[in-house]
């Protein structure tokens, strides 16, 4: 399902993504604008807006595939670029959460705000334990949850929470499920990593 979204969006932007590359846009000018609007998005979750907040954040999202298209048919592909869009990435994603947690603590529901923290630990794990696994030589992709579903999954639950007129408990519920799921995938993941270690040193340990 959101292979095909991101195929279908994919199929959007190119005509973007050629515009910009004829303008001569640097990749980091929009990882960097990824953060800047997800920053805006985070403040209008932080006071209740969370309409507002879902279109800004999704909008500030989506330069995330614009950077790497345009580094991609310009050959501007590099470590460095890569790690700048990783981490900004994380940030963009922290923001958010954090305000949700300042939102929901501010309107004393103190159990949502500790899990809009749970959430943002997840979050960042789910993506560390990936980074830190291919470091190792293993590829590691399982589990649920990973950035784009999580964007769109939270997007979702604001949009339809502010047309249902229930967009406090929408949102509440889809950080209760980011939550647990992060944190299941996280969980997952190490799990699935320490299987392939185990397999790898069974066969080192049978070649010798």
């Amino acid at each position: 399902m959101f292979s095909d979204l991101k195929l279908g969006f994919q199929v959007f932007v190119d005509p973007l993504v050629n515009h910009f590359i004829r303008r001569g846009y640097h990749p980091d000018t929009f990882t960097v604008m990824g953060l800047v609007f997800n920053t805006i998005a985070a403040g209008f979750y932080a006071f209740g807006m969370f309409f507002e907040g879902a279109l800004v954040m999704l909008f500030g999202s989506s330069t995330d595939m614009i950077d790497g298209q345009i580094a991609r048919k310009t050959g501007g592909v590099s470590d460095g670029g890569a790690l700048l869009d990783s981490v900004l990435d994380r940030y963009s994603e922290a923001v958010v959460l954090v305000a949700l947690s300042f939102h929901y603590a501010r309107i004393g529901w103190m159990v949502t705000s500790v899990l809009s923290a749970a959430a943002l630990t997840g979050s960042l794990l789910v993506s560390y334990v990936r980074a830190r696994a291919e470091g190792l030589n293993y590829e590691c992709k399982v589990g649920l949850m990973q950035r784009p579903e999580r964007v769109i999954f939270l997007a979702a639950a604001s949009i339809f929470g502010v047309f249902l007129n229930t967009p406090y408990q929408h949102v509440a519920v889809a950080v209760w499920v980011m939550a647990i799921l992060t944190n299941l995938t996280t969980c997952e993941r190490i799990v699935h990593v320490r299987r392939a270690a185990k397999q790898r040193e069974m066969a080192l340990h049978q070649q010798r």
